[in-house]
């Protein structure tokens, strides 16, 4: 007998069609196997898909399983906030009563997460990462500016930057000096397996988000970043929220400051500009990482 699962498309961390980074959502996974979560998020090739399924405790609203086309991974920025929407706006899976607060059970951990109205209309969420930082190591500066196709003097070190850091996801993240490097980048894939081979490894066995920042106001920093994958896909990724959440931990200890709101634009590159607002209120603290989201279509698979 053949199956019929419905799902939407969502793109996320923008409010318009066909910008921040696309996302499929699986309204009810309750009747698929993890092989066939697997197939059908390897058919749309979005950086991530997810899988609503039925919550297996009182303390949750759903369970929530994240695919990139090759591997199930515990957590990740946007394909929690297009969850969220596709929740509050189509019959799924979970368990949701109109409240204003979610709580996902994810392989990282836990996520909660509360919604972003206007006009009595939701139009994003915000959600807590399920980690605190953590950082795994420090790559090697040279062969991470090999990596990229820069000189290592395009490159910032700090004291923790470059690093491979995690909130539920790990990336090594590199600072370059200024808006002409990002747009520069040119990628070196041996270097990226040499960086994965020496580690520490992150997702996709090594991922990097490179940025720069463009100005300091206060307790607010406005950034410019870039995440690249070659050894996973999409190579490119135009919106990445669980790097933001790092990232701006990395940030609020790098300049001793918060509460602190880092304004994140990522994809201009790409031609799909994307807005991620990560505030920590705290050091140390998880992350709390916002967006918007806009409906892109609704489909079914026949399976």
């Amino acid at each position: 007998m053949t199956k019929e699962i419905k799902y939407s498309i969502v793109d996320v961390f923008t409010d318009t069609p066909f910008a921040g980074n696309p996302l499929a959502v699986i309204h009810d996974g309750s009747n698929l196997s993890t092989d066939e979560m697997q197939k059908i998020a390897t058919e749309f090739g979005f950086s991530e898909s997810s899988v609503i399924c039925p919550p297996e405790n009182d303390q949750t609203n759903a369970k929530v399983r994240i695919f990139t086309p090759h591997e199930e991974i515990p957590f990740a920025g946007h394909p929690n906030i297009g969850t969220a929407w596709v929740i509050a706006n189509k019959k799924t899976a979970a368990h949701y009563n109109d409240s204003e607060n979610l709580i996902f059970d994810e392989k990282g951990g836990t996520v909660d997460v509360t919604f972003k109205s206007e006009d009595d209309k939701i139009i994003g969420a915000n959600i807590i990462a399920p980690q605190e930082l953590e950082i795994y190591g420090h790559p090697d500066f040279n062969l991470m500016a090999e990596c990229l196709g820069l000189d290592s003097n395009q490159l910032i070190a700090s004291r923790e930057i470059p690093c491979v850091a995690s909130v539920g996801l790990p990336f090594a993240f590199v600072e370059v000096d200024n808006v002409d490097s990002l747009g520069a980048v040119k990628l070196n894939l041996s270097a990226f397996e040499k960086a994965a081979a020496s580690g520490p490894k992150t997702v996709d066995d090594f991922c990097i988000c490179a940025f720069c920042v463009i100005k300091e106001d206060g307790h607010d920093i406005y950034v410019r970043s870039r995440v690249f994958s070659p050894l996973g896909s999409p190579v490119e990724d135009p919106a990445t929220g669980s790097a933001s959440g790092a990232l701006g931990a990395l940030l609020a200890n790098k300049y001793n400051c918060a509460p602190l709101t880092v304004l994140i634009t990522q994809g201009v590159e790409m031609g799909r500009r994307s807005n991620i607002t990560v505030t920590i209120p705290q050091i140390p603290c998880q992350p709390i990482i916002s967006g918007h989201c806009v409906l892109i279509s609704d489909g079914i698979i026949f399976l």
